[in-house]
């Protein structure tokens, strides 16, 4: 595959400190019964101990399914009357590791034109930011219509660092792919690859994150081949997140761009 041809020349990747904080959400699994392949999944927005729980209903949730050696279940039944701070309780088909999906349908912001630029160099959404360059709308307000594209990794302690199943793309619009493998006792730096529309994108910005302390996130651009890497920390939960946007039409959606923002989570304890 190619990568995307998207900003192969790219504005300065000079972040301001800024907080996008509000703009990170992941799934955090916890495997209850391993003998009966048991798994709580919470969902959260924010960071560390600025995280909130996730306001989900089922008129954001598109889809929420799990991918086992087994193949695709959907979990969706359980999000009719989900609540904020409600757990889902999931029994994942088949033996061995597997991931849950949690997809959202558009949910519109609008920031002005400072926090909104602000926010895109933080989050390095380099075709937002080249598109507003050119269109001469950098003294506007941002709007954008955003989706969420969130990956929990349930990682079986006794599967080895096997990545045939939570290796492969599940075909989210904007998705985060392990290359090496997350889990505790695999060995090597962590590589991840991000693909928007099934395609590896180029100069995109990987956020490195703990779920559970105040760190300052590890950047990481992707390279031709949509991938980066990070040392692989000993402990902890942890996440890496993404956001990527195409320019959309003002008349059709009110909003100037369709911003996905995407993350995958695993636990290293």
């Amino acid at each position: 595959m190619k990568p995307l041809n998207i900003l192969a020349s790219v504005m300065s990747a000079t972040f301001f400190t800024v907080s996008a904080t509000a703009h990170d959400a992941w799934i955090e699994l916890d495997q209850t019964k391993a003998e009966h392949s048991e798994w709580e999944a919470k969902f959260f927005v924010g960071h560390a101990e600025d995280r909130n729980a996730y306001a989900l209903d089922a008129a954001r949730v598109a889809s929420f399914n799990s991918v086992t050696q087994s193949g695709h279940t959907s979990h969706i039944r359980l999000m009719k009357s989900f609540s904020l701070g409600d757990t889902a309780e999931i029994a994942l088909a088949g033996e061995g590791s597997g991931l849950v999906t949690l997809s959202t349908f558009r949910a519109v912001s609008e920031l002005d034109a400072e926090k909104f630029n602000d926010y895109v160099k933080e989050e390095g959404i380099r075709p937002i930011l080249i598109d507003r360059a050119k269109k001469g709308l950098t003294e506007k307000p941002g709007i954008e219509v955003y989706s969420r594209f969130l990956k929990g990794l349930a990682i079986a302690p006794d599967d080895g660092c096997d990545l045939s199943v939570i290796g492969q793309p599940v075909g989210q619009i904007l998705e985060i792919i392990p290359i090496t493998h997350p889990g505790k006792g695999c060995e090597g730096d962590l590589e991840f690859e991000l693909q928007y529309f099934g395609e590896p994108v180029a100069g995109a910005t990987l956020h490195f994150n703990r779920t559970d302390e105040t760190l300052e996130p590890i950047k990481a651009d992707t390279n031709e081949n949509g991938r980066a890497g990070f040392e692989r920390p000993d402990d902890g939960i942890w996440y890496v997140h993404a956001a990527w946007a195409i320019p959309v039409s003002r008349d059709r959606f009110d909003a100037d761009y369709a911003t996905s923002f995407a993350s995958v989570s695993f636990s290293l304890d």
